[in-house]
């Protein structure tokens, strides 16, 4: 029986983490890019793969394949992740934890060479794997992050079902993902969402903003022209130098109407 709702799974602190408790008998779903046969002997090979309770959400990745689960699993809730789990975590990973899991803002920026790289971690701890139920994206014009279950050596703990999608979509299918694939290498890796901004924190330079190297934050501050903060949804600053530039004007202008003046009062 699957204990997935719009609740997700039951959580639970087990030993100061906290973790999702899935039953044995749970249905999970997985979308797969590159095996079209639920028997291939690779399919579920690796140290961890990814699933979801939602067989629409995995439909997004490829052909999709049910599954149960052998036995209960333990996996780390990574929409609330302990002060215990991310303590212990060495810095680079805390670091992803922090941006991209969410530890404080409990927001989600999902990016496939960090997710990888924490899932690599859990299972290399000895976990079973990760959960994370729906999470808001750090972007607020993106769509919320689906549920996402990670399972460290999934052979152990997952019966194969069956191919859920049909026979004849297969084709459709792959060729709907290779045409994804080819607009994602034509256009590169995404860029890392922008975060909210506040106001009172100064802007970042053009140059980080648009991910340029360091260096360019060694270039003299005359040479390049001010961020304007339009780009974050505030008002136009006007610089200094646009503001001298428009006194020395009005005042050319004001000695230019005073000699006028004195030439005509001459001529009279």
């Amino acid at each position: 029986m699957a204990a997935f709702t719009k609740d997700f799974f039951e959580k639970r602190e087990v030993d100061g983490i906290n973790m999702y408790i899935i039953p044995a008998g749970t249905t999970l779903y997985r979308g797969d890019s590159n095996f079209t046969d639920i028997t291939h002997p690779e399919l579920l090979k690796g140290d961890y793969k990814f699933f979801t309770p939602d067989a629409e959400y995995a439909d997004k990745y490829g052909i999709v394949f049910e599954f149960k689960t052998k036995n209960e699993l333990q996996l780390v809730a990574m929409d609330d992740i302990s002060e215990q789990f991310f303590k212990k975590a060495p810095e680079d990973i805390q670091d992803i934890l922090e941006d991209n899991y969410g530890y404080s803002s409990h927001k989600r920026d999902s990016v496939e060479e960090k997710d990888y790289k924490v899932s690599q971690y859990v299972c290399k701890q000895g976990y079973q794997g990760y959960a994370a139920n729906t999470m808001k994206h750090v972007a607020r014009l993106e769509d919320d992050l689906d549920p996402e279950v990670i399972i460290c050596n999934a052979e152990e703990h997952v019966e194969r079902i069956r191919r859920v999608t049909e026979e004849s979509n297969i084709s459709s299918k792959l060729d709907e993902l290779k045409m994804r694939r080819t607009e994602r290498d034509r256009v590169g890796p995404r860029k890392k969402a922008r975060r909210e901004i506040d106001d009172r924190v100064k802007p970042p330079s053009m140059g980080n903003l648009f991910g340029d190297e360091d260096e360019d934050e060694d270039e003299d501050e005359d040479e390049r022209p001010p961020v304007s903060r339009s780009l974050f949804g505030g008002k136009t600053k006007k610089s200094k130098k646009s503001k001298k530039k428009q006194t020395k004007k009005k005042k050319a202008k004001t000695q230019k109407k005073r000699k006028s003046k004195k030439s005509k009062t001459g001529k009279k």
